[in-house]
């Protein structure tokens, strides 16, 4: 047994390994602590970088706010007595369009903005149209440059841009900037004046009933779609800035009751007179005065024969025959016909198909015959569009060695044997991607060809075509788009003298042809390709 002392020592042993263990265990829990102090300051330091960086951005931000006047000039246009003010007349629209706008910020509580204002427009086209519309301007192809000048000299942050000529770029400019500021933070407003076109509702969308943000401009000048009233924007006018009429040129570029522009005889070569009609057309209607043939080049401002052009501008535009529809704005009613010049001369896609549907099909032309609408203007039969992936494969396949269109569009090939391109079998749907891809060559005698066996292109039947306000490329000649696709008559077939390599097309381009082709200006060109809709 152990006496008195050893339990005494064993005792105090016990106590001296016991406070060494809490020790032990005491010095991981504080090295645990110090290692989680420097993650929560190394965290606390990011976190305050952080808040001092968006303390400057933010200051930044306040610093030189301004607001931004955006405007779709080829609708609103300014009142005509602003543009007729000499050469300070840019000047006088500016000063007052910038009047206008800073009431408005008094009203907000931001007369302390700068205003920034672009304006986008078809700078040849509204002058063209001015001009036909009461003489504001001159005659010239871009007569509205001194007051484009004089608009730009007059605030530092004021501008009207040309846009170009192409239908889509006014809108395409717009759209860019719209988006570019919508977020930005110093950009404190945005006046959006371009509520003629529906096309820039996807864009307002997202900032639908932001009305600290956004506010619509309403004008006399342009039909007010109701589809902008449904965003919850407010809705403002600027009196005496825009026109108190519609710019409409109705006269000089109105539609038939389908849809389509009024065709246009067909013309010779170099523009002059029409084709002499053969013996067996001369029962086709005989076509219109040139005066009363509406010139097909001026409402796109592209005429560059001003007044001596042989075909009509337009009488008098005050003469239009529009009826007046209300606008939800019952103070002005304007014609639903006329939102702006420049919309007049889009055709949806719906009327295009409709149009071309009118086309004889393949299977009702008499053999030896060829189409003609009342003009006496060569018709071609529908042809089906093509699926993608039928012209892809047909793109594979002549990578090798081209078809032949005359064996398989015609069913046969002057050379027979010889021929040096392909005869093999094509599957149905290939032949038709032929087809369109052979009609969408313009033939060189347009509408006054006879040739039954002729595989180029008379009238277009490409739905999305640019010259019918969509995106896609065609060679057609742009007077062929106004022609009546509406069969008139079936003609007797007069054979031309082609070669046995005249009528062969590559997916990828055009082969050798023969004939040259006329351009709009009735210059001769040959062509260098040929594109599908899609492949532009």
């Amino acid at each position: 047994m152990l006496n008195d002392s050893e339990i005494d020592r064993d005792a105090g042993q016990l106590a001296a390994y016991r406070t060494s263990d809490t020790l032990s265990d005491i010095l991981d829990k504080y090295s645990t602590l110090i290692q989680e102090y420097r993650r929560l300051k190394s965290d606390y330091e990011e976190e305050r970088d952080a808040r001092e960086k968006y303390k400057q951005v933010a200051k930044s931000q306040e610093r030189n706010p301004f607001v931004l006047v955006l405007v779709d000039g080829d609708g609103y246009v300014f009142n005509e007595d602003l543009i007729g003010r000499g050469p300070d007349a840019g000047s006088t629209a500016a000063q007052v369009l910038n009047d206008a706008v800073r009431q408005s910020l008094r009203k907000k509580g931001l007369e302390h903005c700068q205003v920034m204002v672009r304006i986008y427009a078809n700078v040849a086209g509204l002058s063209k149209a001015l001009n036909k519309a009461g003489g504001s301007v001159g005659a010239e192809k871009r007569s509205l440059a001194p007051f484009i000048a004089s608009f730009n000299r007059s605030y530092g942050l004021t501008e009207l841009v040309d846009a170009g000529e192409l239908k889509e770029n006014a809108d395409f400019k717009l759209r860019a900037l719209l988006n570019l500021y919508a977020e930005n933070g110093q950009c404190k407003h945005i006046y959006f004046a371009a509520c003629h076109d529906v096309g820039y509702i996807s864009d307002l969308t997202p900032h639908m009933g932001n009305t600290n943000r956004f506010t619509l401009v309403d004008a006399h000048c342009i039909r007010f779609q109701k589809e902008f009233t449904k965003l919850g924007m407010a809705v403002e006018h600027f009196p005496g800035v825009f026109r108190n009429s519609p710019l409409d040129l109705a006269t000089s570029y109105t539609r038939g009751s389908n849809g389509v522009i009024p065709p246009e005889a067909p013309r010779g070569p170099q523009g002059g007179s029409p084709p002499t009609p053969s013996p067996s057309s001369t029962t086709a209607p005989a076509a219109a005065p040139r005066k009363k043939i509406v010139c097909q080049t001026f409402p796109l401002g592209k005429c560059k024969f001003g007044a001596q052009c042989r075909y009509s501008h337009g009488d008098d535009p005050r003469k239009a025959g529009t009826t007046a529809t209300p606008t939800h704005n019952p103070s002005h009613s304007v014609s639903s016909s006329s939102t702006s010049w420049r919309d007049t001369a889009r055709l949806d896609s719906a009327a295009a198909l409709a149009a071309i549907k009118k086309l004889p099909s393949k299977k009702s032309l008499p053999e030896g015959h060829v189409a003609v609408n009342k003009n006496g203007f060569r018709l071609d039969p529908y042809v089906q569009p093509s699926t993608n992936e039928a012209v892809n494969r047909l793109n594979t396949r002549t990578r090798r060695v081209r078809v032949c269109n005359n064996f398989h569009l015609n069913g046969q090939c002057p050379a027979g044997d010889h021929c040096e391109y392909d005869h093999s079998p094509l599957e149905d749907d290939l032949k038709a991607a032929l087809e369109t891809l052979a009609r969408s060559t313009p033939c060189g005698r347009r509408g006054a060809c006879r040739d039954a066996k002729c595989t180029k292109g008379h009238i277009c039947q490409l739905l999305d075509c640019k010259s019918r306000g969509g995106h896609g490329f065609c060679k057609i000649p742009f007077s062929s788009h106004s022609e009546d696709m509406t069969l008139a008559q079936y003609v007797p077939a007069i054979r031309s003298r082609v070669s046995p390599t005249t009528n062969n097309t590559s997916a990828e381009g055009s082969s050798i042809y023969e004939d040259e082709e006329l351009d709009d200006e009735g210059e001769a060109h040959t062509p260098s390709g040929i594109t599908l809709a899609g492949e532009d």
